[in-house]
């Protein structure tokens, strides 16, 4: 795999969950009808929405080589969220004293940095992946390849009825 490319996917990850972070506070905000819309995140969590990124495929890979259903797919993918947050809360608060997030008033929380209330949040997020890691993992090869829009326009389209895999339109 190709560094640039890695990197580039951390970075748009980890930009697009600060995004999450900050839309998803402020939808919160207005399910309390406060519309200040006070959306708010760490620039922290950049590690852990960039690392998703980087991880997601080769977790992917092999359990759609088994033919686990999407929906058993993004199980797994928020379990893998609900560790890379522990660990990453852990490190954050026990080695470097910094408090990121707390959890510890929320109900069936573990160690203050993982609670049971973010499955469904984490869960649809793992429903989400798959299709934007493709989008993403695209994004990443034109900007290290230095294409631009131009170039890109010239490229010829694909026949009628063919995806984007070249395979996938039977020779034509």
């Amino acid at each position: 795999m190709q560094y640039k490319r890695m990197f580039t996917r951390f970075i748009i990850f980890a930009m697009m969950g600060l995004l999450l972070e900050v839309f998803g506070g402020a939808f919160g905000s207005l399910l309390k009808y406060d519309w200040d819309l006070r959306g708010s995140t760490s620039p922290w969590m950049m590690f852990d929405y960039g690392l998703f990124g980087i991880i997601l495929m080769p977790i992917a890979t092999p359990l759609k080589q088994w033919r686990i259903p999407l929906v058993g797919r993004a199980a797994v993918y928020m379990l893998v969220i609900f560790f890379v947050e522990y660990v990453s809360g852990v490190i954050f608060h026990f080695v470097m004293g910094i408090r990121v997030w707390d959890y510890s008033s929320m109900p069936y929380n573990l160690h203050g940095q993982i609670a049971l209330k973010f499955v469904p949040i984490w869960y649809f997020l793992g429903l989400v992946a798959e299709y934007l890691y493709v989008r993403v993992d695209a994004c990443a090869v034109v900007l290290t390849k230095g294409l631009r829009a131009e170039t890109l326009q010239d490229l010829p389209t694909p026949p009628s009825g063919c995806t984007s895999h070249a395979s996938s339109c039977n020779g034509q």
